[in-house]
């Protein structure tokens, strides 16, 4: 709406708009987003909305063997050294008192045990238990049977293209969160 305001208000100034005013204009008329931005468009939504679908098709998956996708995900993030506690949330992108929930849950169930690091004793490392390693496993052919679906559908070229624009996403809002450990990789 704002860019199609100036460009009319320049109009009425002169003669000829100026050409990248013109190519600014024609690429927002051609995208369909000058006064209504479709849903579509909005790479947001794509995210979500796939997401959404992956995290309720592991759910279903996880709950055949009595698991939550949220279990997999952590038996899947536990090094066999043993794992900081404070970095599982970061990795998962879950809230520390979720995690922390999450992982009492998981420790009642059997599947994990904490100890104090040795060197550090205010950190906790997480560990698998052996009912943990057999999940953790079962956890591991669900994903790479999915990722397998998806490879065996998709042409190599729109998996490398797919794989270059979530970089590029990933590179973007590292920038835009200023997360320089990010951005280092």
């Amino acid at each position: 709406m704002r860019i199609n305001a100036i460009c009319e208000e320049r109009q009425k100034k002169s003669k000829f708009l100026p050409s990248y005013a013109r190519i600014i204009k024609i690429m927002i008329n051609l995208a369909g987003i000058m006064d209504k931005m479709n849903k579509e468009q909005l790479f947001e939504f794509h995210l979500r909305n796939n997401w959404f679908k992956v995290s309720r098709y592991y759910n279903q998956a996880a709950s055949k063997y009595k698991m939550t996708f949220s279990w997999g995900f952590i038996l899947l993030n536990v090094e066999k050294g043993g794992t900081p506690s404070t970095s599982l949330g970061p990795r998962m992108g879950m809230e520390p008192t979720s995690l922390s929930r999450t992982l009492k849950s998981m420790e009642d169930k059997g599947l994990i045990y904490r100890e104090p690091d040795k060197v550090d004793k205010r950190k906790s490392l997480v560990f698998l238990t052996e009912e943990g390693i057999e999940k953790r496993k079962i956890a591991k052919q669900v994903v790479l049977d999915f990722n397998q679906k998806l490879y065996e559908r998709l042409p190599k070229a729109k998996v490398a293209a797919f794989f270059e624009v979530s970089y590029k996403i990933d590179e973007l809002l590292n920038e835009l969160l200023g997360d320089k450990k990010d951005n280092q990789k």
